[in-house]
């Protein structure tokens, strides 16, 4: 399974307006934002503040990132992997990761994106957890769904996920140094199903734009 994960950050700051000397007054400076600021190979999102919110924000889109149909296409997932990894994990994880979008692309959803059918791949991040932090070093757990399927070959179908996720500064960025992921917990499903309506989700979803992750 491919993760997905997300954020959310407290910060601690007095508020108001601040007395200057001369009676002026300024706002507390506002936090740089924890990116992306650009994009890097495979049009993933790159470039993340050196902070904990960048380290958060860095985690939940690498992981979007390999949540995509994008990854079936030839060399695709090489390269997300070289923008999100640091050079020496980068090698583990395209390993890990490359029987699973094999066999994507070589079953039936695969098949119906090749064809043009209306494909949903997509992570949808939920609730992360700090469990360290240094500026050098981050080790982030997270838990979220990944949807996957198609309105003709395969059915829209909902994986739940978790995972831990160590990011190193490198090369002015953070970068994945090492992962591991899990399928569950998995809540019970409280919504009514009557019928076959998985296959409406593609109709419903189409055109729509993802929100964007943010601390």
């Amino acid at each position: 399974m491919i993760g997905a994960l997300v954020l959310a950050l407290a910060l601690g700051a007095a508020a108001g307006w601040l007395a200057a000397p001369g009676g002026s007054s300024s706002q507390p400076p506002i936090p740089a934002a924890p990116g992306p600021t650009r994009l890097g190979a495979g049009g993933v999102g790159v470039g993340y503040a050196h902070s904990r919110a960048g380290a958060i924000a860095a985690n939940a889109h690498y992981q979007q990132a390999f949540a995509e149909a994008a990854i079936l296409r030839p060399g695709q997932l090489k390269k997300r992997v070289d923008a999100v990894a640091t050079a020496t994990f980068a090698p583990r994880m395209l390993a890990a990761n490359r029987p699973g979008a094999r066999r994507l692309a070589a079953g039936a959803f695969g098949a119906g994106y090749r064809e043009g059918t209306p494909s949903l791949f997509f992570g949808v991040p939920v609730a992360y957890r700090v469990l360290r932090y240094s500026p050098q070093r981050a080790l982030i757990a997270s838990w979220g769904f990944t949807v996957l399927g198609n309105g003709s070959t395969a059915e829209p179908t909902a994986y739940f996920g978790g995972s831990e996720v160590e990011l190193r500064w490198s090369e002015g960025d953070w970068k994945v140094a090492h992962s591991r992921a899990s399928f569950g917990p998995t809540p019970r499903l409280g919504t009514p199903r009557a019928g076959a309506e998985g296959f409406e989700l593609v109709d419903v979803l189409e055109g729509m734009e993802r929100y964007a992750v943010t601390p």
